[in-house]
């Protein structure tokens, strides 16, 4: 009796995990992102900036980037700003990144009319990943608070994102862009894994029956 609902319950145990692989429970990981400093980026980085990019553009790309809502214009050298530049413009627009090829990485530096930097990142369904707002009476300041802004999603998640602050307009320029994409590693296929933990399940089932075995012939 004990070794046939033992071994009920491990059937049990392998249908649940049957099902949890087929939903995508198992092997599952957080999208939350966090904070990533210029220094962090891998060496092979992308990087881009505004210089092959005529003043008053309002469209600037790489090919896989494109910079949208704002226009390109030279605003000399102020913190990290340096030459041609990005600006917001003198409406509500919000400056946008988007990504041909999703990814995993994106910073950029910026240079803010006393106002809070905020940094939000989306996937291609239009979910919000994450966002990131840095307290500008805590940045450097060169007459106006500047410094660099970044999330790292931790996988190639990330289809675009957009950088503003509170004020409407004429509130924020941008530059020197870099973004990474993470390199798949190899992780087992659900059916392989399944097999693995059911072969593994039925191991022990074969365990606890001998151990059953064992204590009835010593009992006799």
């Amino acid at each position: 009796m004990a070794i046939s609902t033992s071994m009920k319950v491990l059937d049990k145990l392998v249908v649940f995990a049957a099902i949890a692989l087929g939903f995508g429970v198992i092997g599952t990981s957080s999208s939350q992102a966090a904070s990533i400093n210029r220094s962090d980026f891998n060496a092979d980085a992308i990087n881009f900036n505004f210089e092959s990019t005529a003043i008053n553009n309002t469209t600037a790309t790489d090919g896989n980037l494109t910079v949208t809502n704002g226009t390109t214009l030279n605003v000399g050298s102020v913190g990290y700003i340096s030459g041609k530049s990005y600006y917001d413009g003198g409406d509500s627009s919000v400056i946008r990144f988007d990504f041909l090829n999703s990814v995993s990485a994106f910073g950029v530096d910026f240079l803010a009319n006393n106002a809070n930097i905020n940094l939000r990142i989306f996937d291609k369904t239009n979910n919000l990943i994450d966002s990131l707002t840095l307290d500008w009476t805590k940045l450097p300041n060169a007459g106006f608070p500047f410094g660099f802004i970044g999330l790292n999603a931790g996988s190639n998640l990330i289809a675009y994102a957009t950088i503003d602050t509170p004020l409407i307009g004429n509130e924020l320029y941008i530059d020197n862009i870099i973004y990474q994409t993470q390199t798949a590693t190899s992780v087992p296929e659900p059916v392989s894994a399944l097999g693995l933990l059911a072969f593994g399940t039925l191991g022990a089932g074969s365990m606890l029956k001998r151990k059953q075995q064992q204590k009835a012939t010593v009992k006799a």
